[in-house]
């Protein structure tokens, strides 16, 4: 098995890349038609990983994709999101509901401002320029019009006619509740007059993080994003599992939040997924590194079938304190970057029911050894 073999038309697949800061999940809907969910970047090549993986199947896989998600604002989940869009000419684009508010439009318009460091705002306001580059050009009203996403709305849908199975992706959050405490945090990251000029940094856009599920076929995905548990109903996991409209389960799991238990959810286990699905965690290896083995012992207690992206970038190097001091001040964050981005590739059969999903490892991913609950 390579990774530059493409899927067969009729094949479900589901890439999980992950260098140890930031993540990226691509998935084939069948017939070379594609999803893109959040980008990072490629450490040797400094392209978007999303784009350098599509372009190694060479079939023509970037005119495929039909819709690229932004599943929150924090800078290390969509770097390079705004090429990989303009690289994707017949893609839609979708984000948070509470991107839409009128007070995060005005954190995007003053990216123009030189502020110390790139954020997500700044990637959002590329983004924007690519739509608005698309409307200059009379592209069709789907490709020029953002999809904001909100508790069971579904954003894609590829009925069956003509295709070798439908597919559709769905958001399963935020919650409307979550949404409204967006909109008022993002308020208070406005600029007041007299700030010096600053990194524009989310306090926690975790919590309004769009969470996937896709259904393809009679196979179902549930791909976490950085959705956390905050423990109050109508919010973040809880208002997942409480507002669940899907009858059948998922095979396939991307673990939220990098593994960390606050992403993690009974519920989450006993009322989305099958037993013993396919997990699959991407590591963060900037401050606080994730996952913590305590983290990497709950989750293979839960399934046999857990995988992680990368091992992680190492411990960082020796820096002098008060330069260290200065640079955190400024908003700016370092990091080891060494090696490929790791990538978990599974591919499952659409045309044999009985099939179990093929997963691939590239890059230093691997396979989490299994620990056994304790009796």
């Amino acid at each position: 098995m390579t990774r530059h073999i493409p899927p067969a038309a009729d094949e479900l697949e589901i890439s999980i890349i992950g260098p140890g800061r930031g993540e990226c999940v691509l998935l084939h809907l069948g017939n070379n038609a594609w999803c893109i969910i959040d980008s990072c970047i490629g450490r040797d090549s400094q392209e978007p990983v999303a784009l350098e993986y599509l372009k190694t199947l060479n079939n023509d896989v970037l005119q495929g994709v039909r819709l690229v998600i932004a599943s929150h604002w924090h800078d290390d989940h969509i770097r390079g999101l705004a090429r990989t869009l303009k690289e994707t000419p017949n893609a839609s684009f979708a984000c948070s509901s509470a991107l839409q508010s009128e007070h995060f439009q005005k954190l995007v318009s003053i990216a123009d401002v030189p502020i110390l460091g790139s954020s997500g705002v700044t990637e959002f306001n590329s983004i924007y320029d690519v739509i608005l580059e698309r409307q200059t050009q009379g592209r069709p009203r789907e490709l020029v019009t953002p999809l904001y996403a909100v508790q069971n709305r579904r954003l894609l849908f590829l009925p069956a006619p003509g295709r070798p199975f439908p597919v559709s992706v769905i958001a399963l959050s935020p919650s409307d509740l979550t949404h409204t405490l967006a909109l008022q945090q993002i308020a208070q990251l406005l600029p007041q007059v007299g700030d010096r000029p600053r990194r524009i940094i989310p306090q926690d856009p975790n919590h309004t993080s769009v969470a996937i599920w896709v259904e393809a076929g009679p196979r179902n995905i549930l791909l976490g994003a950085d959705l956390t548990h905050t423990g109050r109903a109508g919010e973040g996991w809880m208002a997942v599992v409480e507002s669940h409209q899907q009858e059948n389960t998922a095979g396939i799991f991307k673990v939220p939040h990098h593994g960390s238990d606050n992403g993690d959810y009974p519920g989450i286990w006993a009322s989305l997924l099958t037993p013993n699905p396919v997990a699959v965690v991407t590591p963060f290896t900037a401050k606080v590194r994730l996952p913590r083995q305590s983290d990497l012992d709950r989750l293979s207690a839960a399934t046999t079938n857990l995988y992680c992206t990368s091992e992680g970038a190492g411990k960082p190097p020796a820096r002098d304190s008060s330069v260290e001091r200065v640079i955190r001040s400024m908003g700016v964050d370092r990091q080891v970057v060494e090696g490929k981005a790791g990538h978990v590739r599974v591919r499952w059969s659409m045309t044999d029911v009985q099939a179990e999903p093929v997963v691939e490892l590239f890059n230093g991913a691997y396979r989490v050894p299994h620990l056994k609950m304790a009796s």
